[in-house]
């Protein structure tokens, strides 16, 4: 047996030597017919450095030969009459390496590509743990693999710890995924992007794809999930009455900010802090303001008075609930695919809530549609219609209406609420910053003026949108960007293939010092200077991407803006906003979220 073993390697060293005799004996041939050329000239002399080069450029091909015979599966070694053959292969490929400085680096192999080798092992072993134990087995391979210092789940840490130890690309592999890339250069988040099709494909939230069509049973897993064709035909008919209606409800919006600073002023202590639940209240801020613009109806999510049976208190609670164990079933194992655990339990249950109430208004909707349908339609009546019923005009089919305002209110409220906490914490921070955005808002909205807030009132602000802006690109209300590949790029000199998941961590990108001076300062001013920027870098317009970018972007964006300006402007025109505690920075529960309580003090201004 060991003999058996031994015989190729044994062969394999005798072919090397056959090889490094013919180099020699190539060598020394170039060498006699150079001197026989120079003493045939007389007048040239002899280049040494060519000879040298023509011996390093033959040597070069001798260990890539080595390694060739040595593990060939196609060339019988035993046979002999295939000396011919490996002599040819041989002067091929010294022929070859003579241009070997002139190979093009920028195509390097896909697997050459750095990352953590704990999940190949974890591929490889995989098969002989069991399904129970996964839970266990996880805990125990990232603490190997971090060295037990990281908290998944809670912020970027981890993916800039990989970033931090592998570079600036990162291969992940393992056994219930493809190939997964991980970027963060703006040049990089570019290339992907412009290779970007119509239907550009994204991840999606799996445990709200599994609600909705396992647990429901509807025709299709939601509008954040579609992806394709489908995806652009829900968009199509989605962008143009929400552009439209985001301008026609500012007033409502406004009084909606109203409620809230009178809400504040009821729960203020005699230090003129809000309580530690203080995030509760954004929440019911930002509930009304979704049911204006998309049922058109004042629930009262921010009256005191309402019962603790009421709507808007279940709501509410579903909301917060459904929020918590979205996450915990999202990330880690999903064991919930195979049978509902505890959490998939009651994040269904709290689903059920919010889809019975979102039934209710679909089917008001319809009988107002049908009973609207057999009498003449004003133009008056068209601009009161709620974005629910013109969704419905536009012929979206009820399932797929039901599942958008389900993602809406689970991932889009939670993001404009989070987002909104974050940037009432940077100003707090910030006094500064906090007296030059009231200056702009006063002389443009006086003190004493109670009229409500036009389009072009909000446009002649530039400073609160760079105030917005500079949040959103410390604390993004969603921290990386995916896209599935429909074409082959080149990435950082390697080659990525079609079909290839990518990772985009744009929190990280829009905190890098060679596109923000001083990235982790709160300074709203750079913003002002954006076209200056924009000349400089020519990605700069990838290095801040809060809502996203291509055909993928999201659909929100102009209403969550609208939104923060309104409450924004309001609360800083009416308060002084102080917090006096430790710092808040972000934890990650499927959208960044603070991660302490908004004990924020809201003084009178005089």
């Amino acid at each position: 047996m060991i003999h058996c073993l031994m015989r190729p390697t044994s062969v394999a060293r005798h072919l090397t030597l056959q090889v490094y005799g013919t180099c020699f004996y190539r060598l020394t041939t170039k060498l006699a017919d150079t001197l026989a050329a120079n003493e045939e000239r007389k007048c040239a002399p002899l280049n040494t450095n060519d000879i040298i080069t023509a011996t390093m450029a033959q040597s070069h091909a001798i260990p890539a030969m080595t390694a060739a015979v040595a593990s060939s599966k196609a060339m019988p070694l035993l046979d002999t009459t295939n000396s011919e053959i490996v002599m040819e292969d041989f002067e091929i490929s010294a022929s070859k390496s003579v241009s070997f400085d002139h190979v093009d680096k920028t195509s390097l192999p896909f697997e050459d590509i750095p990352g953590p080798m704990i999940l190949k092992l974890w591929e490889k072993y995989w098969r002989y743990v069991p399904l129970l134990g996964t839970q266990l087995f996880c805990s125990l391979l990232i603490s190997r693999f971090t060295q037990g210092r990281l908290s998944w789940n809670r912020n970027i840490t981890p993916v800039k710890y990989l970033f931090d130890e592998y570079g600036c690309i990162v291969r992940i592999n393992g056994p219930f995924m493809t190939d997964i890339i991980m970027i963060h250069r703006p040049e990089h988040i570019a290339e992907v992007f412009k290779q970007e099709s119509e239907s550009a494909v994204r991840s999606g939230i799996d445990i709200l794809q599994h609600y909705h069509l396992n647990h429901r049973k509807c025709r299709s897993a939601g509008a954040f999930s579609l992806q394709n064709l489908e995806w652009l035909e829900v968009k199509e008919k989605i962008d143009r009455p929400l552009h439209k209606i985001t301008l026609n409800y500012i007033g409502k919006l406004n009084s909606v900010c109203d409620e809230l600073v009178n809400r504040i002023r009821n729960i203020r202590n005699r230090q003129d802090e809000v309580p530690a639940n203080f995030h509760q209240e954004l929440t019911g801020w930002g509930m009304e303001c979704f049911y204006v613009m998309m049922f058109n109806k004042h629930l009262g999510f921010l009256d005191s008075t309402s019962k603790s049976m009421s709507e808007a208190t279940k709501v509410l609670n579903a909301l917060i609930i459904a929020h918590t164990y979205m996450s915990r079933c999202e990330t880690g194992f999903q064991v919930w695919r195979f049978f509902e655990t505890p959490f998939a339990k009651k994040l269904f249950a709290a689903c059920d809530i919010l889809d019975e109430i979102i039934g209710k208004y679909i089917r008001q909707a319809q009988n107002k549609l049908q009973v609207s349908s057999k009498q003449e339609k004003s133009t008056n009546e068209e601009k009161n219609l709620s974005l629910l019923e013109k969704m419905m005009i536009q012929r979206i089919h009820s399932d797929d209406i039901a599942t958008l305002l389900m993602d809406m209110i689970i991932l889009g409220v939670q993001a404009v609420i989070n987002c909104e906490a974050f940037l009432l914490y940077f100003l707090a921070k910030n006094p500064r910053i906090q007296k030059r955005l009231y200056d702009e808002i006063i002389s443009v909205l006086p003190k004493t003026d109670k009229t409500t807030p036009t389009k072009e009132n909000l446009e002649n602000m530039p400073y609160l949108k760079a105030c917005i802006k500079e949040s959103l690109r410390l604390r993004p209300a969603f921290p990386y960007l995916t896209r599935l590949l429909s074409s082959p790029i080149s990435l950082h000199g390697y080659t990525i293939p079609k079909g290839t998941f990518v990772i985009m961590a744009n929190q990280i990108t829009s905190q890098r010092e060679e596109h923000f001076e001083d990235p982790g300062k709160y300074q709203p001013e750079r913003w002002l200077k954006q076209n200056e920027l924009a000349d400089d870098n020519s990605y700069q317009e990838y290095s801040c991407l809060p809502f996203g970018h291509g055909v993928r972007a999201c659909l929100g964006k102009d209403m969550a803006e609208m939104q923060m300006m309104l409450l924004t402007a309001k609360l800083v025109r009416k308060f002084t906003i102080e917090y006096d505690y430790a710092d808040i920075r972000s934890r990650f529960y499927m959208v960044n979220v603070p991660n302490k309580s908004l004990r924020f003090r809201f003084l009178d201004r005089n």
